[in-house]
């Protein structure tokens, strides 16, 4: 009786160790992402992620006219992530008003090995770009005052029709539902020994 005891907590144990096993996996070998931003007049890029995206260490973009720069950014669970990024707004300057949305699908193998996908497209259009691309520029003339868009110095840009939240898969969400099923599962097998204790020491009294 003691033995089958031992036999069926050693195998909870085993199976909770194996649901532990693919986030030790996910978070040694970490998908990293770049995505390109031009700035013709050099100027600063702003990134917005939606609930649940990995953020990349800065917040804003240095680059320098001619230069092209990169937001790098690393994921350790597989999902869907969107961010939004958009030139940062300066007082006495012109700016593009459009921004643009990065949608970076990570997948995992059978290994557990990470592997991304990035779509990079403008706002209102479907076409898939290689790069982020604004224009900054001093004012001119009167006319071309008219018709720039311009903010305070210090606040960005609000995209006209900004992207929308959608659900998105997030370390703790997984990770949760993970945990619920090893949970389960060394409770049900715990309930089991019990059950065949009970049952072995019923039929020795008899």
């Amino acid at each position: 009786m003691k033995k089958a005891i031992i036999f069926l907590l050693t195998g909870a144990v085993m199976l909770v160790t194996l649901c532990l096993l693919p986030f030790t996996a996910f978070a040694a070998e970490a998908e990293s992402v770049s995505i390109p931003v031009e700035i013709e007049g050099g100027g600063t890029a702003e990134i917005i992620s939606e609930v649940n995206c990995p953020l990349p260490k800065e917040s804003s973009l240095e680059v320098q006219d001619g230069a092209t720069e990169n937001i790098n950014i690393s994921f350790s669970v597989p999902g869907d992530y969107e961010y939004t990024i958009q030139a940062e707004a300066k007082d006495g300057l012109y700016y593009s008003p459009e921004y643009y949305t990065a949608t970076v699908a990570v997948r995992a193998d059978n290994s557990g090995k990470l592997t991304s996908t990035v779509i990079l497209t403008k706002a209102g259009s479907n076409y898939k770009l290689d790069r982020c691309r604004f224009v900054i520029a001093e004012k001119q003339s009167d006319e071309s005052e008219a018709n720039a868009v311009t903010q305070p110095a210090g606040t960005a840009q609000t995209p006209k029709n900004p992207p929308t939240s959608r659900p998105q898969t997030g370390d703790d969400s997984m990770l949760d539902i993970y945990l619920l099923i090893c949970i389960a599962a060394a409770g049900g097998l715990f309930m089991l020994a019990v059950i065949y204790s009970v049952s072995t020491e019923r039929l020795i009294k008899r």
